[in-house]
């Protein structure tokens, strides 16, 4: 029995401090592969050293006689430098066959090495990923050719697919690199760094997707799970700029870690006025890896509100609690409510109405009376509730004592058109005392009407809801066990996940609903269609599935933004993507390309690949494909991919518009259809805050050009026909951000509040810290805990060579005593 499988250590010599060398000393013996961090090379190819010396008569000479049995290495990097990964791949001037010699020469140079360790990083796209190869290809042969018992060790990114890297890496193709390496090291750390949102370098979700993917397509008795031996600690209280840095993260050492918790650190130099405070750390048993929180006085989920209110919702994702709205709610104010009448009851009425419990809907000639009296005579405002159940159900008159105001709504995009709403009949209109009549009468039949109010005054706004949070600063004992606050006052800093605008929703369809194709809504112009659904309880996911045409009840549709999410079944072929009238944008599985049509007549094309689902991951683990289209009068915009990527643009001639919907050649599922305006979007950046200090502070809103603003929906409509992104030069991340208040001058001992208030949909409010205002961080790092939980995952659950650690004289020390001897 092989005691060692599966537990190898593999580490490089990138640091070079006193403790690198106390770990060489005293657990050399735990050390299967060392990387000798040395070498760099040139866009020429050319080697030189540079790093931990190697040579006769340095300390590391020491130790390379002390422990004959580590593989020792020379490691050469690029120090991620893309143009000198290009030119050693491309054979650019003979770099790469320059490169080739190189390696032999350093061999030669140190006979004693037992091989190279190549770490070349920041290639290209996949598109490179055949020559990529063949360079890794042309390094092994050269190796072996040289002397079949030297070894070659690589360096990869960490992937979880073909294309699946998340830093760009996708060059890497696991599969076709296996056989020209006796190991490999996926450098699987990373995910958080510097300048990410702060989280484990290495968290289990990303960690899991590499290794599961990678045992399927390399040998695992070659790999290496990478762990990082360090943390990085992010500080919080203001933006980088303000700061004087590029990013917010400093990287620590396990070492460096433990002073933060016990003291030894501040963020004023590490001397006064800032206070010195031991802290505690907490456990993610998830990702199992410790994080802290140094100099943050309160801290609380975006889910601990004391109070949030409609259409806020409290959602988890990857553990992290927050409150969103995914729409907005018509917010109303009535002062002093006089009357109050149900539309359910009329006094009389005429014509074609059905009266139901709460409302009437107008049909032919329909018209319904309601009289109320007031007592006194005054000034009044009278709103009206209304609801215009489809696009073409959209106009109701409506008069006060003969004084007749209608009402329509002609903008598909109008936030709550198809749910109730209240509107102002009359604002401030004098009405005398006695008796007063409210008639409905009919425009568009369908039309519903459900009263009115009589009062004192009426408002009404779009709202995404508000959070109240307490904050309870209190004080800590620092290291001389004083009693110790913050020496200028606080700041508080909200963690939010804002995104890039879409365009304002006119129909988000997942068919999760229980009714999912209501006849009202929905019409099969051709073939069959149903909806296939996980159970029956809260709204189970679910997938339209079949062929033809399916669309929206109404025919008026032209300029809109159309999105489909599509899979293709095991045996599933032809084209299936969105249409509008004449014009369908699809996926074309048997020419593996996104495509658009006007009739039979193909106006442009990009190719991509478009693979089937297997019957058996079709419910479960479909491979889903997003395709969309943009139509704006004479020209259409397609776009793929699950970031929207523009493909190409198409111009059209004779579209008249028409129905709008889904449509397949053959059988196909669909999990999502959502539909839009082709020229307004509703942004998901801007949130205000009101503050601990009771001052308020508005973030987030991005000024743009070519864009005219509504101020009332907060949404805005492009008056050129660009693309979004060309409005604005700012960027917005897909991570978590931070926004800080300004200097609050509160005292530890007192509770305060603060509200935050979006007023766009689809922000997260992830988390809040109150801290000194003179810096606190979030602080992330590896102990010995964790690293070896995942060297015993790597051992027993993946079956890996071992585990490779960056870098030598970072790690907690306490780990090499539950690491076993190679010896």
């Amino acid at each position: 029995m092989d005691t060692l499988k599966g537990k190898q250590i593999m580490v490089w010599t990138f640091m070079g401090n006193t403790r690198m060398y106390q770990a060489l000393r005293d657990y050399g013996d735990r050390i299967s592969q060392i990387g000798l961090f040395s070498f760099k090379v040139r866009a020429t190819g050319e080697i030189y050293e540079s790093g931990v010396s190697i040579a006769e008569g340095s300390t590391m000479r020491t130790y390379i006689r002390k422990w004959p049995h580590i593989k020792w290495l020379l490691t050469v990097a690029n120090d991620g430098t893309n143009s000198i990964f290009k030119a050693l791949r491309e054979n650019t001037g003979g770099a790469q066959d320059m490169f080739l010699s190189e390696l032999v020469r350093i061999m030669e140079k140190y006979p004693w090495c037992d091989g190279v360790d190549i770490d070349l990083e920041k290639g290209d796209d996949y598109s490179t990923a055949a020559k990529s190869t063949a360079m890794f290809r042309n390094i092994y042969n050269m190796v072996k050719s040289y002397n079949p018992a030297k070894l070659m060790n690589i360096c990869l990114p960490g992937m979880d697919s073909i294309n699946g890297s998340v830093g760009g890496e996708n060059w890497c193709v696991y599969s076709d690199l296996d056989n020209y390496c006796d190991t490999a090291s996926i450098m699987s750390y990373g995910m958080a760094w510097a300048g990410s949102a702060p989280g484990p370098v290495s968290p289990r979700s990303w960690l899991e997707g590499i290794y599961n993917y990678a045992v399927k397509v390399m040998n695992p008795d070659k790999v290496f799970l990478g762990m990082p031996a360090y943390g990085w600690n992010w500080r919080i209280h203001d933006t980088p700029e303000n700061m004087g840095v590029t990013y917010r993260g400093t990287s620590n050492t396990y070492y460096a870690a433990q002073l933060w918790m016990t003291g030894g650190y501040n963020f004023t130099d590490d001397k006064p006025p800032q206070p010195f405070i031991p802290i505690v750390a907490y456990w993610d048993d998830y990702d199992k890896v410790p994080w802290a929180l140094p100099h943050v006085y309160d801290y609380m989920e975006g889910r601990d509100a004391v109070s949030y209110d409609y259409p806020l919702l409290s959602g988890t994702y990857n553990r992290r609690h927050y409150l969103t709205a995914y729409g907005k709610e018509q917010k109303t104010e009535f002062g002093n409510i006089i009357v109050d009448r149900s539309g359910g009851s009329p006094d009389s009425y005429s014509g074609i109405v059905a009266v139901s419990e709460g409302m009437v809907t107008m049909g032919d000639n329909g018209s319904a009376s309601y009289s109320f009296s007031v007592s006194s005579a005054g000034t009044y405002d009278i709103a009206v509730r209304l609801c215009f159940p489809f696009w073409d159900k959209n106009g109701i008159y409506i008069s006060i004592d003969g004084s007749r105001k209608y009402f329509t709504e002609s903008r598909l995009w109008w936030p709550y058109w198809r749910s109730t709403f209240w509107s102002a009949l009359a604002e401030g209109i004098s009405l005398s005392a006695g008796t007063h009549t409210i008639t409905a009468s009919v425009d568009v039949k369908g039309v519903q009407f459900y009263g009115f109010r009589v009062c004192q005054s009426f408002t009404e706004e779009p709202s995404a809801g508000s959070a109240t949070y307490t904050l309870a600063p209190r004080k800590f004992k620092d290291v001389n066990g004083n009693m110790a606050q913050p020496d200028r006052g606080f700041k508080l800093t909200l963690e939010m996940l804002r995104r890039k605008p879409d365009s304002v929703l006119i129909w988000y369809e997942d068919f999760r609903d229980e009714n999912p194709l209501p006849e009202s809504y929905w019409t099969m112009l051709s073939g069959k269609w149903e909806v296939w659904r996980e159970g029956y309880e809260n709204r189970p996911y679910s997938q339209l599935e079949g062929s033809g045409q399916l669309a929206w009840k109404y025919s008026g549709f032209s300029d809109i933004h159309l999105r489909a999410r599509l899979a293709f079944p095991a045996n599933g072929s032809g084209k299936a993507g969105v249409f509008c009238g004449d014009v369908f944008c699809c996926l074309n599985y048997d020419t593996q390309r996104v495509e658009l049509y006007k009739g039979s007549t193909l106006l442009g094309s990009y190719s991509q690949t478009i693979s089937r689902t297997a019957n058996a991951d079709l419910r479960g683990n479909p491979t889903m494909y997003t395709v969309e289209m943009r139509i704006r009068g004479n020209r259409v915009r397609v776009y793929s991919g699950a970031s929207y990527t523009l493909r190409f643009t198409a111009t059209i001639s004779g579209f008249s518009g028409g129905y709008a919907g889904y449509r397949s050649d053959n059988r196909t599922v669909c999990e999502l259809m959502r539909l839009g305006d082709a020229w307004t979007y509703e942004p998901y950046e801007r949130f205000d805050v009101r503050m601990p200090d009771s001052s308020f502070k508005s973030f987030g809103r991005i000024s743009r050009s070519s864009a005219a603003w509504d101020e009332e929906f907060q949404v805005f409509t492009l008056t050129a026909d660009v693309e979004e992104s060309s409005t604005r030069s700012e960027d917005i991340s897909m991570d978590y951000d931070f926004f800080h208040s300004d200097l609050m001058e509160l005292s530890c001992g007192n509770n305060y509040t603060a509200e935050v208030i979006p007023k766009d949909i689809n922000i997260w409010i992830s988390r809040l810290f109150l801290g000194d205002a003179d810096g606190f961080s979030i602080l992330y790092y590896q102990d010995v805990d964790s690293l070896v939980y995942w060297a015993n995952q790597a051992a027993y659950r993946w079956k890996l060579r071992g585990m490779c650690m960056w870098s030598l004289g970072q790690e907690d020390m306490r780990l090499w005593e539950w690491l076993p001897k190679q010896t």
